[in-house]
């Protein structure tokens, strides 16, 4: 199920913890993660250099609409889901 973050969740880059994140994805059922791009920024600053290109989040698909799309596109979170996306 896609589910889009809580928008208090992960706004202040000093209270974001991953750990919150992960308890949200399994209490929630989550399979798809939508966040606005200041929340990715953030969980993006959280973490480790070996994760990135952040993509993915517990092997659930890290999604931002209202991000611009060919930034989307440079880190590879383009959302193929939507309409005219082949």
């Amino acid at each position: 199920m896609r589910k889009a973050l809580p928008e208090k969740m992960f706004l202040d880059a000093e209270q974001s913890r991953l750990g919150t994140l992960c308890n949200w994805v399994l209490d929630n059922e989550v399979t798809q993660i939508q966040m606005s791009e200041r929340q990715f920024w953030n969980f993006a600053k959280l973490q480790p250099v070996a994760e990135k290109p952040w993509t993915t989040f517990m092997g659930r698909p890290v999604t931002v609409p209202n991000m611009p799309e060919a930034a989307q596109r440079c880190l590879g979170i383009m959302d193929k889901q939507h309409p005219g996306v082949i």
